[in-house]
């Protein structure tokens, strides 16, 4: 049962792992406002139909058939994390700053699949109701694409990145009543901009 779960969780976390990635390097290297579109497009898109789905039972039977790698049973008659995802990155893409949205984008597409796996895997201690294992993996991940972000693109610096990856594994483990889909990029990119803010202040 255990190894079943773990492939369930390993092939959600790539899907979301490369939807993320793919958003994040669009915005980087496309027009701001053409990918903020192509986003809310299939945002929207994919929320009507989720809509669709709930209220006709042919239409939802077929779809749970056919993702049923990559949905939780909990999800077959309310809203899939993959819509909680599309919000999430179309807000902070909306909100932030490209550099900062892209690597929140990539904290949240990283780091807590990996939190899930490790934590279905080796989880052992809890706190919040979360495995500590798995938050302990969810900083570690979000550290190294932090760390790899800042010596590529410069921008985020390092510190900023850090303090990012903090936050977001905070949102992460946090037992709050929003959608950590939502709390991690949001959470963490705020928490950068103020970083950045701060770094600014004490070095101009």
């Amino acid at each position: 049962m255990e190894s079943v779960s773990i492939r369930h969780a390993l092939s959600r976390g790539a899907f979301h792992a490369v939807l993320g990635a793919t958003f994040a390097t669009a915005l980087l290297l496309w027009p701001r406002l053409l990918v903020l579109a192509a986003l809310a497009t299939a945002t929207v898109g994919f929320l009507i139909f989720e809509a669709a789905r709930l209220r006709v039972p042919s239409l939802r039977r077929w779809f749970s058939a056919l993702f049923a790698p990559l949905l939780r049973k909990e999800e077959e008659d309310k809203l899939t994390g993959s819509s909680y995802f599309l919000i999430g990155c179309l807000l902070t893409a909306v909100t932030f700053p490209k550099d900062i949205a892209c690597l929140a984008i990539l904290f949240l597409s990283f780091g807590d699949p990996t939190a899930t796996v490790v934590g279905i895997w080796k989880g052992r201690k809890k706190l919040w109701g979360r495995s500590v294992e798995g938050d302990i993996a969810c900083l570690i991940a979000c550290i190294l694409v932090g760390t790899l972000v800042a010596i590529i693109l410069e921008n985020p610096t390092l510190i900023v990145a850090i303090v990012g990856a903090i936050f977001a594994t905070l949102f992460q483990a946090l037992p709050l009543r929003l959608n950590d889909n939502l709390t991690i990029p949001l959470g963490s990119a705020t928490a950068m901009m103020l970083a950045s803010t701060l770094q600014s202040c004490l070095y101009h």
